[in-house]
């Protein structure tokens, strides 16, 4: 008996030690060291979004991922994320009125998702999440005191579930709050109002809420709304919570914008943020969620390296938004973009990440190859090299450093990668430096595109999704534009023929959907003009479809 105790005791001191070296925590309950607002900040960023898991309508498989475990959070570490928000949606797992009861089963299951992401020494946000325009904006104006009550017995239920976690759980109020059928001005005061009666609701629910962080959002989390409206509770336990999606016609790639980066667009930016930091200079911040799908990469890679420094600029940490399809395959255990990712890693450590322009090389069939320049936006960085695989390209052999930061890349080396009938990608040339995230070129051999469908008709009033196969022949769509091919009139968005990228229209291999949405209200004898704009900037292919 005494060998078998030993032996037990031996394998649980094995077991800790395997435990403790893989990085995860044992101590995320019972225990409670303080951390200021500001300190905190410092050390969960960067930070990534579980999004569309446990806030996904009505369950947490419903919106197409994968049950959540514990090797996505081991990912998330390993990549050089240090915290994770958790959106929850609560919802549709409440009882009615009087007291909204939580199902045990959901409150469990958020608590074993919570719980997976702390045992890896993560720091962990949860929240109320789309029941914000669920319940919340909608049922404020009927009944306002039962609504905020609803909200107050939710919030009662998730404080005590979660009144004995650590530090590094962090509770915020609402996600992205508005108000229907109320000003602008008369919902900023509301969600004042919903911050000081849920924070005042956690302070006095016993364990360690007193002084847990809590994120306090402004009117739909929007940097303007919050240096106009925001009254921020007094506490010394807040951190300020904001989004930040701007400009949305780059982000979401709404009506035809294609790029961003100018000295106009950063200024912009850099304005956006500054006004919350100059208007709540004391107070800590992060941008809880922030990201980009415009299709154009190297664009994307750009706005998001500013952004993540523009953020560092002004003290704030930055959670990115991914939806399980934006960019980590959760189940294949990999990043659909991984340069971007290293862009924001970097970004966040302080390294500073070099650019490319152009970021790809586009080159038609049967042009003429000739020396191509190559600008370098250097950010305080040092090209180390290039390589094409494994080879390390010879200086002035295949490349030539010019004055003003420039590489100008031979004709000859070109030759070698171009391969004859090939669309698509036909190499990478990868650009070393020496800090931040290398930088892969893409040289894409292209011909213009072509339709394969037969013509078809649309019939007036019943809209139904028009889709067109389309050999790219190496071209990637960028935006379309619809409008009346008689009087120029655009038929989605009354002030530009370019549909709303994503929402009316997607790309599934070679096929084109345009979504019914978009033939909604048409007239018999309308003739509609169709144009594709793709990249490389400047192809285009167009079509006219008629509305019988």
């Amino acid at each position: 008996m005494k060998i078998t105790g030993v032996i037990v005791l031996l394998n649980l001191l094995f077991f800790l030690i395997i435990f403790c070296n893989q990085g995860y925590a044992s101590s995320y309950k019972g225990s409670f060291s303080y951390i200021d607002p500001h300190k905190a900040v410092e050390e969960m960023d960067p930070g990534w979004n579980l999004g569309n898991s446990l806030d996904a309508i009505p369950d947490e498989t419903s919106w197409g991922n994968p049950k959540t475990e514990g090797y996505i959070f081991d990912d998330i570490k390993k990549t050089g994320f240090k915290s994770v928000r958790i959106p929850v949606t609560w919802v549709d797992h409440m009882g009615p009125a009087p007291d909204y009861n939580v199902d045990e089963a959901w409150m469990n299951r958020v608590e074993e998702v919570v719980n997976m992401a702390l045992e890896r020494d993560l720091f962990v946000i949860i929240n109320v999440h789309h029941d914000s325009w669920r319940w919340l904006s909608k049922e404020m104006k009927q009944d306002k005191e039962e609504t905020m009550r609803k909200l107050e017995k939710l919030w009662e239920q998730i404080a005590k579930r979660f009144k004995d976690y650590s530090e590094k759980l962090i509770f915020e109020i609402i996600n992205e709050p508005t108000y229907e059928g109320f000003s602008e001005e008369e919902a900023g005061k509301i969600q004042n109002e919903v911050n000081e009666r849920i924070l005042k609701l956690i302070r006095n629910s016993g364990g360690f809420n007193d002084k847990r962080l809590l994120v306090i959002p402004p009117l739909l989390t929007d940097t303007y709304k919050a240096e106009k409206y925001l009254i921020p509770p007094k506490d010394e336990n807040i951190i300020i919570g904001i989004h930040y999606y701007s400009p949305w016609d780059f982000v979401a790639n709404w009506w035809g914008r294609k790029t961003w980066g100018s000295n106009k667009d950063k200024a912009q930016m850099d304005n956006d943020i500054r006004i919350v930091r100059e208007k709540f200079p004391n107070h800590a911040f992060i941008i809880g969620e922030f990201g980009v799908s415009n299709g154009n990469k190297p664009a994307e890679w750009y706005f998001i390296d500013n952004l993540i420094r523009t953020a560092k600029k002004y003290k704030m940490a930055t959670f990115y938004w991914d939806n399980g399809f934006d960019n980590y395959d959760r189940r294949n255990r990999m990043w659909r973009d991984e340069v971007l990712v290293k862009i924001i890693i970097n970004a966040s450590m302080g390294n500073p990440n070099a650019f490319l322009n152009p970021g790809i090389l586009y080159l038609k069939e049967k042009q003429e190859i000739k020396d191509i320049v190559i600008s370098l936006e250097l950010n305080e960085n040092k090209l180390e090299g290039i390589y094409l695989g494994e080879r390390k390209l010879d200086l002035n052999k295949d490349y030539i450093l010019l004055k003003n930061d420039q590489v100008l890349l031979k004709s000859s080396l070109i030759k070698t990668i171009i391969k004859p009938g090939v669309y698509g990608r036909n190499g990478i040339l990868m650009f070393k430096f020496t800090k931040g995230v290398d930088y892969p070129l893409e040289i894409i051999q292209y011909k213009d595109p072509v339709l394969l469908d037969k013509p078809f008709n649309i019939i007036s009033g019943v809209p139904m999704d028009a889709k067109f196969l389309i050999n790219f022949n190496g071209t990637k769509l960028c935006a379309i534009k619809i409008f009346d091919a008689k009087t120029g009139r655009p038929i989605r968005d009354s002030w530009t023929p370019y549909l709303r990228g994503w929402d009316d229209f997607n790309v599934v291999e070679s096929q084109v959907v345009i979504r019914k949405q978009v033939f909604e209200n048409l007239q018999s004898g309308t003739n509609l003009k169709i144009i594709f704009e793709f990249f490389p900037e400047g192809v285009i292919l167009d079509t006219t479809v008629p509305v019988l």
